[in-house]
């Protein structure tokens, strides 16, 4: 029965905190003049009182609505320019009568483009010829982009020759070509010499002959090059900041140093520890806490050399998996060395910079809402932000506004709530093995005495 009533009072704490509710909701600042893509930068405390995997991080307008979002660590991009090229269809070939040769030729699909150059194909050999590039305007008529360009070829004399026009990132699918001369023509010069003998003399003569060859101008295809910048993510962006606290204790019997450094949630990847002394060379563990105790995360060695004659040498970061806790454990093996002694601001930590994105609407107002005390499933949104990003396109970032003050207000309920999901398997066994020692005490007395 006892248990019985242990129980129903765990599962009343229980109701009581999930009525408990407690969110902070920032607004964010900024307003789109047309649909954007934004971007929400993270700071302390929104990593402070958001639940593992930002389950319970929420973007949400003027109406309370969630909005899809998107979370993703901050990278430095490099940007590519890529190149692909796509032949066209020639729908008409026409002869013109000043000797000219209009080609109109189209581009067929639907994706969208952005053409930089493009390229007339021709088997000819030795040609010197010019070519107009006109698009259609608003009225439906041919519009040239600029005046006519050389396309030649002199590869009688050197390899030389230029096939290709500059385009100015058209979107256009349809084009007209205008070549100057529809028949190409070659001109070749040689020499010849006639040598006459009589008894006399010999007299020699030289004739110089002309050739002219005429060929039409064949073009065996028109290529566009579709050019796109394309974002290629280089390395995370990670700020460096002094943690917001550490304790120092030196273990004699074990022969180490401890540190307790407050993490406050934060996203790490590394940390960075400057004693005081000059020249060391020591083991370093970091842990992180867990239910049940310490974890161990990484470990490396923490020196400094200063030495006369002898290049500077430092290693006094050690780098993480990316973890978020509340506090790391830092264990120094002192050996019989001197412990090594850290002065106010001498830890640092490397917090990975994080932002929320989302798409953002002409005119309307959003808040970023956080801080559920009850556990959330994590929320599944579509993640075409990502590649609108990938395309090369930047974000809007938008700040958010100030943190109220103090720490989120957490009420009883959810306390006592927290407190039987952390120690609520061992009350139980408790519990239980209270119950079986009482048993067995009723029993025991119930034995008929001799």
């Amino acid at each position: 029965m006892r248990m019985l009533l242990c129980a129903g009072g765990c599962a009343a704490a229980l109701s009581l905190a999930a009525a408990d509710g407690a969110r902070v909701t920032r607004a964010i600042l900024g307003e789109a003049a047309a649909t954007a893509v934004v971007a929400v930068p993270l700071d302390g405390p929104v990593f402070a009182h958001t639940q593992p995997q930002w389950a319970d991080l929420r973007v949400t307008d003027a109406d309370g609505r969630d909005i899809p979002r998107a979370v993703e660590p901050e990278r430095a991009y490099r940007f590519e320019e890529r190149h692909v090229e796509w032949p066209a269809l020639l729908k008409s070939v026409e002869q013109l009568p000043d000797g000219g040769l209009a080609v109109v030729c189209e581009l067929e699909g639907t994706n969208a483009l952005t053409l930089t150059r493009l390229t007339v194909r021709t088997p000819l050999r030795d040609y010197e010829q010019s070519v107009t590039v006109s698009i259609r305007g608003a009225d439906g008529a041919w519009v040239p982009l600029r005046t006519a360009e050389p396309l030649y070829d002199y590869s009688r004399y050197a390899d030389v020759k230029k096939e290709s026009v500059t385009l100015p990132n058209l979107t256009n699918r349809l084009f007209k070509l205008v070549i100057a001369r529809a028949d190409d023509r070659v001109f070749s010069a040689y020499a010849s010499m006639i040598e006459e003998r009589d008894a006399a003399e010999t007299r020699q003569r030289t004739f110089k002959r002309y050739d002219v060859e005429q060929r039409p101008f064949r073009i065996d295809a028109v290529i566009f090059r579709d050019s796109r910048r394309v974002a290629v993510a280089d390395t995370l962006r990670t700020e460096r900041l002094a943690v917001p606290s550490f304790t120092v204790e030196e273990q004699r019997e074990r022969k180490q140093t401890v540190l307790t450094v407050e993490a406050a949630q934060w996203p790490l990847t590394g940390l960075v520890l400057q004693p005081d002394q000059q020249n060391f060379d020591r083991r370093v563990t970091v842990s992180c806490d867990a239910p049940g105790g310490w974890r161990e995360l990484a470990a490396g060695r923490l020196t400094r050399v200063r030495l006369p004659d002898t290049a500077p040498v430092e290693q006094c970061e050690i780098a993480l998996p990316e973890t978020r806790a509340a506090r790391l454990r830092v264990v120094i093996e002192n050996n019989d060395n001197p412990p090594l002694t850290f002065a106010a601001g001498s830890v640092s930590a490397l917090r990975q910079a994080y932002r929320a994105l989302f798409i953002a609407e002409p005119g309307a107002r959003y808040a970023l809402v956080y801080g559920n005390p009850e556990p959330v499933a994590v929320p599944v949104y579509e993640q075409s932000v990502l590649n609108y990003l990938r395309g090369g396109r930047q974000a809007q970032v938008w700040p958010l506004a100030a943190a109220p003050d103090g720490g989120l207000h957490i009420g009883a309920a959810v306390r006592v709530r927290r407190f039987f999901a952390r120690h609520g398997l061992l009350l139980v066994s408790l519990a239980v093995m209270a119950a079986l020692a009482l048993l067995i005490l009723r029993a025991v007395r119930r034995l008929p005495t001799s």
